[in-house]
């Protein structure tokens, strides 16, 4: 969680400066380009990540790397290590389709469920958050069977559980806790005194 809230500075902070150049959509991409790239190449991934490279030869090789980006993905990627903030480049690439997608007033949804809907029944639920949240909803469909029935649903930080196993747990919870308020009874039922 502290690395996600570090990372927001930074992607706030990059999400800004590509709305005001008018590039938000092109920056994202060569942010996932570059995240794919060291996904793609582990000695690449190791280098960028490495704490024990010099500052100075790191921020001359990723100039080289990068002189196809544009200057401020570039000049981005080079203060992220600059600052020792190499480590958060995956969370800052994912926080920016965070902020693309609200700035175009859509949110992801995952719901989770026991069984896949019928995708005339997905759409009217769908419909539901999107009227619920005022914004429109992106479905993220997981089946998980144990769930027995009902639906899990997040919304961002919003977490709404309606399933069957998530109301059992709570009456197994409730009762726990309520387990030492009860009386005692003798075997004939009769509360003892």
């Amino acid at each position: 969680m502290l690395k996600d809230s570090i990372a927001r500075r930074y992607s706030s902070a990059l999400f800004s400066l590509a709305s005001e150049a008018g590039a938000v959509d092109a920056t994202v991409a060569e942010l996932d380009a570059f995240v794919a790239a060291l996904g793609e190449d582990p000695a690449l991934a190791q280098f960028f990540e490495s704490p024990v490279v010099d500052r100075s030869t790191k921020q001359q090789i990723l100039e080289k790397t990068l002189s196809g980006a544009s200057e401020l993905v570039r000049n981005f990627v080079i203060l992220l290590a600059r600052k020792r903030r190499e480590n958060l480049i995956r969370i800052i690439a994912r926080q920016m389709h965070e902020l693309l997608d609200r700035h175009a007033g859509v949110e992801r949804a995952t719901i989770d469920m026991p069984a896949p809907l019928p995708a005339d029944e997905l759409a009217a639920l769908t419909r539901r958050l999107s009227d619920v949240y005022k914004r429109t909803i992106v479905p993220q469909v997981k089946v998980q069977p144990e769930l027995l029935g009902g639906l899990i649903v997040q919304v961002g930080d919003r977490y709404v559980d309606a399933s069957v196993s998530g109301k059992l747990e709570e009456l197994r919870r409730h009762l726990l806790a309520t387990t030492d308020t009860w009386p005692a009874t003798s075997t004939n039922g009769k509360t003892g005194d």
